[in-house]
């Protein structure tokens, strides 16, 4: 293992005192006077630490089972999880103890491979490098956090050192109760620039048979299996802006790291983030974050369905009366995954082995469907996006939902030779897709544009007399920027509603459909009054400045500009912190730009990191899959390689050049490629070239 790598060009901070530094000349967070509330974290979906910059491990959680509850409009499930804190190292040399916690030495910290911390702490004869990792190894993950420490002997004499044995309690035997602890490694008499290695491991009590594993296995193929999983899933991606290839990487290391799994393999629900770990699961959150895994981890994709098949409706309750209205769109996440996941994949295996999922989806679907009053639109009521209301009698972003899963069922029917149940979505996606884009639509600033929702008595507003309510009335607390004289302007876009924004990735409508590109434009205008020109962002109420799916819309209404993209993506490198994460709200209320915040009411944010991934795949880098066939039409601008690239089904290497596009098959199957003049099938090895329209 070769710890002395450079450093992280732009994700690392450096402690000495009182004195911070970063290498990082771009994070708002680097002129933040405090390191309180960043952390480094590191998860295996089983696993999940969150470490302070010393390297202390604040928070370390394994997760156990689900439980229904009764509390948040966005939250009915929760996750029991097991959690221990304040974990420290430390390391023995020539008689004296030195605490690695401790505030007493200069401390380095930064990423290996964009996927792992690195601290690097150094005293005056020796330094020590650690680099914590929740081991994936062998196709497993291990319900554990291990710790690899190398110490370096800087003088030219010997030295005697070990790693102390780590205290199993503080006071009394009960007060560290949720952790296993083992290490590995002697004690060493070390000469000048030699090496010694060691091992800690915190392991769930639940699997102790892994501690066995743990002092039987070389700790350091673990790690080099880990660094292994997470380059696979990143490919070798090569921008002309590298900063942007380190920023994509850590937003879908983000929405991996949002989940949680139990020892027994199963999803057990997702976090806001990778900080910090919450019992309450927010469904839309977990349905955001878990879209990467349609395109890196079908094994994860799939247990991901499944629970959304169990706990996708809220059950009837007390405070909410519950059903598929409560929320509509969260209603049919089960079976939006199902779609989403069959169309990037083509596998109808899964399917056939759990066959209650296409059940359950057709089953919310048809019982949606048959609430269609006689003389009404093809459309259908929510109340709730998540925690804040879906808008509108009718609301956009929940009816592109329901568009798409009749679309996934039409498809996966049609698949499945059961050609009348087919006919019989693709009927009435169509119809929904038709209803959606003539009457949520209305002429705006830029041109014809969607709605948020649309009214009863009018169109473009709805009364708040319908949320005034018992319960509902809490959920004004979002709204205060598009309420005027009793009525909601439902010519708005909310920073929480991020269905919209992904209908390209939807294929619902293609990215240079005017239609979309006028509800971005407007999104991002100061004709949207939630939007806001000092942060350019989208604000979140009484709440928050900004939320950050916000941040999403904002930046993909510059797509089809080069120069205004670029600063869009420029300000999504400046919001995150000097982890590479970002915050759900980064901003107080009346913040002035780059005057951000850490840990202010959420914690780290795997939606946006979610939907940043897809649409930059689907609509930057252009990549999608129709029919089985891999479309690759990246914006015009782009120059791009992209090497070793697992996407859905396929695995392949693509060179795009201003003028070409070359792609290389990598599987052991053909692949069947959509080209300039038809598909074209290319066996393991072949490439293919496209010529590009220049513009």
């Amino acid at each position: 293992m070769d710890i002395n790598t450079q450093k992280h060009p732009f994700f690392n901070i450096e402690i000495n005192g009182e004195e911070i530094r970063t290498t990082n000349q771009d994070s708002y967070y680097r002129k933040v006077k405090s390191t309180s509330g960043l952390t480094f974290d590191v998860s295996n979906q089983k696993a999940l630490a969150n470490m302070d910059v010393r390297g202390t491990v604040q928070t370390l959680t394994f997760y156990q089972n689900n439980h229904l509850t009764e509390e948040k409009p966005g939250v009915w499930v929760n996750k029991q999880l097991i959690q221990t804190t304040d974990l420290s190292l430390t390391v023995e040399v020539d008689g004296n103890d030195y605490n690695l916690s401790k505030a007493d030495h200069r401390v380095e910290v930064d990423l290996l491979h964009d996927s792992l911390p690195r601290y690097i702490h150094h005293y005056q004869t020796f330094k020590v490098f650690v680099i914590p990792f929740t081991p994936i190894t062998e196709g497993k993950r291990l319900s554990m956090l291990v710790q690899q420490i190398y110490v370096v002997n800087e003088t030219q004499n010997p030295l005697h050192l070990a790693v102390k044995e780590i205290p199993l309690y503080q006071k009394k035997y009960s007060d560290q109760q949720n952790v296993l602890i083992a290490q590995k490694g002697n004690k060493q008499k070390l000469a000048f620039s030699e090496v010694a290695k060691f091992s800690a491991a915190f392991i769930d009590p639940n699997v102790f048979k892994e501690k066995k594993l743990f002092e039987e296995s070389d700790t350091e193929i673990w790690l080099r299996d880990t660094f292994n999983y997470f380059d696979e899933i990143f490919g070798e991606l090569t921008l002309p802006d590298k900063k942007m290839v380190h920023l994509y990487n850590r937003a879908l290391y983000q929405s991996f790291s949002s989940f949680g799994m139990d020892c027994n393999n199963q999803i057990v629900g997702s976090n806001w983030g990778s900080y910090p770990a919450t019992n309450r699961i927010w469904n839309k959150d977990m349905y955001y974050s878990s879209l990467p895994f349609l395109f890196f981890d079908q094994e994860l994709c799939q247990k991901t369905i499944l629970w959304f098949n169990q706990f996708g409706i809220k059950f009837p309750g007390s405070k909410f009366p519950g059903g598929i209205n409560h929320s509509l769109s969260n209603s049919l996440a089960g079976g939006l995954l199902a779609s989403l996941y069959y169309e990037h994949t083509a596998d109808l295996i899964f399917f056939d082995e759990h066959p209650q999922v296409l059940e359950n989806a057709a089953k919310v679907v048809d019982e949606v469907l048959a609430q269609r009053h006689p003389e009404g639109p093809m459309l259908f009521e929510s109340v709730w996006l998540s925690d804040a209301f879906a808008l509108g009698k009718y609301h956009t972003g929940s009816n592109l939902c329901l568009w798409k899963v009749c679309s996934g069922l039409a498809d996966l029917f049609d698949a499945s030779g059961l050609l009348e149940d087919s006919d019989k979505y693709r009927r009435a996606a169509k119809e929904i897709k038709d209803t959606i884009c003539s009457q949520m639509t209305t002429e705006g600033p830029f041109g014809t544009q969607f709605l948020e929702g649309i009214g009863d008595e009018e169109k473009d507003k709805y009364s708040i007399d319908h949320y005034q309510k018992p319960i509902l009335e809490q959920g004004l607390i979002f709204l205060s920027d598009v309420i005027q004289d009793g009525k909601v302007d439902l010519l708005m876009h909310d920073g929480e509603e991020s269905d919209t924004t992904l209908i390209p990735f939807y294929q619902f409508l293609a990215k240079e459909e005017p239609l979309y590109q006028n509800t971005l434009a407007f999104s991002a205008s100061e004709s949207n009054p939630t939007y806001s020109e000092e942060i350019k962002g989208i604000t979140w109420g009484l709440e928050s400045g900004a939320t950050f799916p916000g941040f999403i819309t904002v930046l993909m209404s510059g797509l089809a500009s080069e120069q205004e993209f670029s600063h869009r993506l420029q300000e999504l490198f400046n919001l995150a912190d000097l982890d590479g994460s970002w915050w759900w709200w980064p901003y107080k209320l009346e913040a002035a730009k780059g005057e951000v915040v850490r840990d202010f009411g959420c914690g780290k944010c795997g939606w946006a990191s979610g939907i940043f991934v897809s649409v930059m795949l689907s609509q930057y880098f252009g990549l999608s899959f129709n029919k089985g066939v891999l479309q690759i039409n990246p914006i015009h601008y782009l120059e791009f390689s992209w090497s070793k690239l697992h996407f859905g089904k396929a695995f392949l290497s693509i060179e795009c050049t201003k003028s070409y596009v070359t792609v290389t098959n990598l599987l052991e199957q053909s692949l069947t490629i959509r080209g300039n003049d038809g598909n074209v099938s290319l066996e393991k090895g072949e490439k293919f070239r496209m010529e590009r329209e220049i513009k």
